[in-house]
């Protein structure tokens, strides 16, 4: 019978999900490398080092870095010690150190051995002890000194395969197949258990407990030792895990311990030897197949798989239930019922018992469940179909309804309760063990999501929409005696709650809190609320009351909760790091529900998150600089010391600096900012990604700073001192060669200037000899202005004349064809006369006179250019002579101006002039 119930209870186990610690995995092509991780360590500085089938494994909590040994062999062993990083593999024992730049480099240790390795000699095992260093491969076990920096032999049975190698407390102790299980004492080894009593028991992992020295066995057997035989312990177990081969076992800090095997993953057994949990390939691991396990300083429980590595957070104030094959949905709703937990999902209202590992979906609830809220002593369950009493894992119908949002108790109405319906409101009454639906309430077609109820008889119902509802019900509570809205303008009401916290009224909304004020009946988004959640980018209007005088929040990294301060009269409010893409649910529909114990359980989208308010351990972080390098435009990057200012070149200006914190929790993403004082003394943005670039520096003084966040805790400021040189063009010693260039340019400038002297004043004698000259010139030139003026009165008289006679001609045209429009005789001699008056060839012959006087040898110029001018032609270029337009030209010949410009063509035509050359510009500069 016992046996048959640690089978049903292992097969409980394996075929159900489990509410599990935090599991995270990281697959071959993650970090880039070989499937197979054959045993794990970790380095002061908090760096993991994993040994893989391709080579040694470095993991700094942003980045992978993969070392391969000198022989390009699978790394079978690897121990931090100190700064070394110890590694073993086929034919080769070393350590690896960093260097200035960040990067590992390897020394062999070959040459240290006391006679050559054998032929195909693998190191399995590494430990340390004090100040020695101990390398086991099948053939031997070699100690290395860390202080003579040399390497001895343990005098082990030849012939004979060391099968495994074990650290308890400080002592070493070693198994060799057919010997028995020896104890290094002074370099030498002492049989401590003789081969007849092993038999063929090979051990995976010893230990000391309760004083006596514990063994775990390949096969799943478990023994102490008390100084004559072997005693087992721990029967049940071995039932529990027959059949499975156990690979690696490990204590832990907590004094449990984990076992890996081969064919199901990893157990993780208590000190009383009950198995707490199980990862495998169905429920967190990539692989069920474990080479190695080790813990880390932060308690978290890191697996070799042969394909992968998975990091288990023991330690983790979460555990998960996650659905992975869809048989329960998205939690929306939950609560502890006795000894039952309910989750109202997308899909139905299921349950389990305590003790039991798989949810059983109740009958006749299919569909979407919204609520679950215990009144008085009824378990109500708000359903798409309508409402639901729940009690012993049963759901009996009460109310068929167009979807039940929620159900609250009517405080001024004791045995009362009131629905929220999609489309209104609905009364339910208790009449001993029988619930009576009342119809639904008159004129109130909205949707009401989140109810508050007062004693004074006020219901404050807020809708997505319209904002928040005050409603008053008659004696009867089948009609609503008042009504009351409050619109919030230009604020979205979508995901909106109303809710009481402190006895006061809040109606919350994704972007603000508005506390309702009795005084002026209003709301007001100037409230204490407002300001401690200011600074959080909450994504929902959700907020969650769990009945304990603390309301819950959403936001995108966060959840949070708001309680009354102990020492003053406001507001505590503590986040907790949980991102937005873990939980995954649909906004509005955000919930968590207290189980007891400071556990609270959160739905999500594939199951629900365990929260465990107790379990928070408050890590203390450091970022660090892992590499920098730096880059011209045209080559590659090169790396750059850490630990020294450096100086770039200025063709090297392009700057790359990666950091990190070593933080290896899955629901916790470090966060970086920087700045580059020298360039912007402003920090950037939180940001997960670990790199800081900077492209073409100019010259100067920099000093680089970063710092981290974890959740709400931020890590000291690292920083990191780098010059960026002048170009050659700006060194000093170009500067100096400016300075003499410039020094030289003025000496010659100077001579330049004594010789320009002597020139002015050989010029000085020249000039007096010109001076006789000058002043003929002078005589001649004011002969010449004479003239000058003579000539432009003369042209101004000729342009008044002409400008006169254009007047008159324009005046005389328009008395003509002002007349024009008579048919008198009489009319028509007077237009006959002023038409003679107009062409009258005295006019001409008096211009051309004037303009001869003006303009001598214009006439005869033009006519040697082109003799094939006429009369008409000669006008025409005379009043072009003097710029007047085609308009002025008109009236002086009596025609219109398209004419004009008909005779200008034509002109063009007789002067052969090409396109490009303007006809008055022409004539004018004859």
């Amino acid at each position: 019978m016992r046996l048959f119930f640690f089978l049903a209870f292992l097969f409980s186990f394996s075929g159900f999900s489990q509410e599990l610690p935090p599991v995270i995995n990281y697959s071959p092509i993650t970090y880039d490398a070989g499937n197979q991780n054959w045993m794990i360590s970790q380095a002061d500085n908090k760096n993991m080092y994993i040994a893989n089938g391709t080579g040694l494994l470095e993991f700094n909590g942003a980045a992978w870095n993969l070392y391969p040994i000198p022989n390009n062999t699978i790394v079978r062993s690897v121990k931090a010690v100190g700064k070394k990083i110890f590694t073993g593999a086929y034919m080769e024992v070393g350590y690896w150190e960093k260097n200035k730049y960040g990067t590992l480099d390897y020394t062999s240790l070959l040459d240290k051995f006391p006679e050559a390795v054998k032929d195909g000699e693998q190191f399995w095992h590494i430990e340390s002890s004090e100040d020695i260093v101990i390398f086991q491969s099948f053939e031997k076990l070699y100690l290395y000194n860390l202080g003579t920096n040399k390497i001895t032999n343990v005098k082990t049975i030849a012939s004979s395969a060391i099968t495994n190698l074990f650290k308890v407390e400080e002592n070493i102790y070693y198994q060799q197949e057919g010997q028995g299980v020896f104890l290094i004492k002074n370099g030498k080894p002492e049989l401590l258990i003789p081969a007849e009593v092993i038999n063929d028991l090979e051990f995976i992992h010893l230990s000391i407990k309760d004083k006596q020295l514990q063994i775990i066995c390949k096969s799943g057997d478990f023994y102490t030792w008390n100084g004559t035989e072997l005693e087992v312990f721990n029967q049940e177990l071995t039932q529990i895990i027959n059949g499975f081969s156990i690979f690696y076992a490990l204590d832990l800090a907590d004094n449990s311990f984990v076992l890996g095997t081969v064919e199901n993953g990893v157990y993780h057994v208590n000190s009383k030897g009950e198995i707490l949990e199980n990862f495998n390939q169905t429920n967190g691991l990539l692989n069920n197949t474990v080479l190695s396990l080790f813990e880390d300083v932060d308690n978290n429980l890191w697996a070799g798989l042969d394909n992968g590595i998975g990091v288990i957070n023991l330690n983790s104030a979460f555990e998960i239930f996650q659905d992975k094959n869809g048989k329960i949905g998205s939690v929306y709703t939950s609560v502890k019922e006795k000894e039952y937990l309910y989750l109202g999902t997308n899909q139905g209202l299921y349950y389990k018992k305590d003790g039991e590992k798989a949810y059983t979906l109740i009958p006749g609830t299919n569909g979407q469940v919204w609520s679950l809220q215990k009144i008085d002593d009824i378990l109500f369950c708000g359903h798409n179909m309508g409402t639901f009493i729940i009690k012993d894992g049963i759901a009996q119908k009460i109310a068929d309804r167009s979807g039940t949002w929620k159900v609250i108790k009517l405080e001024h109405h004791p045995g009362f309760y009131l629905q929220g319906h999609y489309n209104g409101l609905s009364v339910l009454k208790r009449n001993g063990e029988e619930i009576e639906a009342y119809p639904m309430l008159k004129d109130f077609p909205h949707s009401s999501k989140s109810i508050v109820s007062n004693k004074n008889g006020d219901i404050w119902i807020g809708n997505e929409h319209k904002g928040v509802f005050k409603i008053r019900l008659d004696d009867s509570l089948t009609n609503i005696s008042t009504t009351k809205n409050y619109p919030f303008k230009d604020v979205s009401g979508i995901t909106s709650s109303i809710f009481k916290f402190n006895d006061t009224l809040y109606y919350a909304t994704k972007s603000d809190f508005f506390q309702y004020l009795p005084s002026s009946n209003k709301f007001s988004s100037k409230n204490e609320l407002s300001e401690i959640t200011a600074n959080f980018k909450r994504i929902s209007g959700t907020v969650v009351n769990d009945a304990s005088e603390k309301i819950w929040g959403f936001t995108e990294n966060s959840i949070f909760n708001v309680d009354l301060s102990q020492l003053s009269s406001g507001y505590n409010l503590t986040p907790i790091y949980l991102p937005k893409e873990v939980r995954n649910i649909t906004i509005g529909h955000e919930n968590i529900t207290a189980l007891g114990n400071s556990k609270y359980i959160i739905g999500v989208s594939d199951g629900y998150l365990i929260y465990n308010q107790m379990e928070i351990v408050d890590l203390k972080h450091q970022i660090k600089i892992n590499k920098i390098t730096s880059a011209t435009v045209e080559n590659n990057a090169i790396l750059v010391p850490l630990n020294e200012e450096s100086v770039f070149a200025y063709k090297s200006n392009n700057i790359n600096i990666n950091y990190s914190v070593a933080e290896y929790e899955k629901f916790i993403s470090p966060e970086y900012s920087y700045r580059l004082i020298g360039l912007n003394s402003k920090w950037s943005n939180w940001s997960k990604v670990p790199i800081a670039s900077f492209k073409n520096l100019s010259f100067g003084d920099y000093e680089f700073q970063v710092k981290g966040k974890i959740g709400t805790n931020t890590t000291e400021t690292l920083s990191y001192l780098f010059r960026i040189s002048r170009p050659w063009y700006l060194s000093w010693i170009a500067i100096a060669c400016y300075v003499l260039l410039f020094l030289s340019i003025l000496l010659l400038i100077h001579r330049t200037n004594l010789r320009h002297h002597g020139k002015i004043n050989e010029e000085k004698e020249k000039e007096l000899k010109m001076k006789n000259l000058e002043a003929e010139q002078k005589i001649i030139k004011l002969q010449n202005e004479q003239l000058g003026k003579d000539m432009t009165s003369k042209n101004k008289e000729l342009a008044a004349s002409t400008m006169s006679l254009i007047k008159k001609n324009e005046f005389l045209n328009n008395i003509k064809d002002q007349l024009k429009e008579s048919e008198s005789s009489k009319v028509k001699s007077v237009i006959k006369t002023i038409d003679k008056d107009i062409n009258e060839e005295y006019n001409w012959n008096l211009f051309k006179d004037a303009f001869n006087n003006a303009d001598k040898e214009f006439f005869k110029k033009i006519k040697s250019k082109h003799p094939d001018l006429t009369s008409n032609d000669l006008k025409l270029c005379a009043y072009l002579r003097l710029n007047l337009s085609s308009k002025e030209i008109a009236p002086l010949l009596n025609i219109s101006v398209k004419s004009v410009e008909i005779k200008r063509y034509r002109l063009r035509k007789k002067m052969l002039l090409p396109r490009e050359v303007n006809l008055t510009e022409y004539i004018l500069a004859i």
